[in-house]
């Protein structure tokens, strides 16, 4: 009898080592979690970053590294997708998906000093604004897709928002910001993106280190 139970004790041990060795390593691959935003809102009701770099057409999967590339690039650094995503950390096995804290980290290994914020339309703006630089965003549909892109302008009057889209092969925007225009609407729709804790969440690049 006294050799069941500690056989007993034994498995219970193992078992609750096993989760906690999990539950450590998921709050690490998960850090730095969104810290909320409370940025007063940005009275300028059209606003766009300068621009000094061209968009790049990513691979499957490489949306992380190539608005990382360009964020590099638009802050003066010589960066390209393809090279960047080699290097990245943080990326989910076979579908080489990167984890937000690959991104933070490797902008940190290029002497920047990145924030992930979680917070409204109104704090982004306002970030935007404040910052001068692109902000990557993540939009998705829970499980089935997510998408890191680059915000760098927008115009109340017009309810619009303009990105660097690494996933357009061709600029749409003409004379406008960035290579891809979404409706507020259309945005806040993919922007609530199904996930946990990365919901409404935007990477700021900061200052350099």
């Amino acid at each position: 009898m006294g050799s069941i139970i500690f056989r007993a004790r034994i498995k219970w041990f193992v078992l609750v080592t096993i989760m906690c060795f999990l539950l450590v390593g998921t709050i690490y691959l998960l850090s730095p979690f969104p810290n909320s935003d409370t940025i007063p809102s940005a009275p300028q009701k059209r606003f766009d970053v300068p621009i000094y770099t061209d968009f790049e057409l990513q691979g499957k999967n490489q949306c992380a590294a190539y608005s990382t590339a360009f964020v590099l690039r638009n802050s003066g650094k010589q960066a390209k997708g393809i090279e960047v995503y080699a290097k990245i950390p943080f990326k989910i096995p076979i579908s080489g998906y990167v984890l937000p804290k690959g991104v933070i980290s490797y902008l940190q290994s290029q002497g920047l000093k990145p924030m992930i914020y979680e917070g409204n339309l109104s704090s982004l703006k306002a970030r935007l604004v404040q910052g001068r630089t692109p902000i990557i965003v993540l939009v998705g549909n829970g499980l089935f897709w997510q998408h890191y892109m680059t915000l760098v302008g927008f115009d109340d009057d017009k309810s619009e928002l303009y990105f660097v889209d690494s996933n357009k092969g061709n600029d749409e925007n003409s004379e406008l910001p960035g290579n891809r225009t979404m409706t507020n609407d259309y945005f806040l729709k993919w922007w609530s993106n199904g996930l946990p804790v990365f919901n409404h969440v935007y990477i700021t690049v900061g200052e350099t280190l």
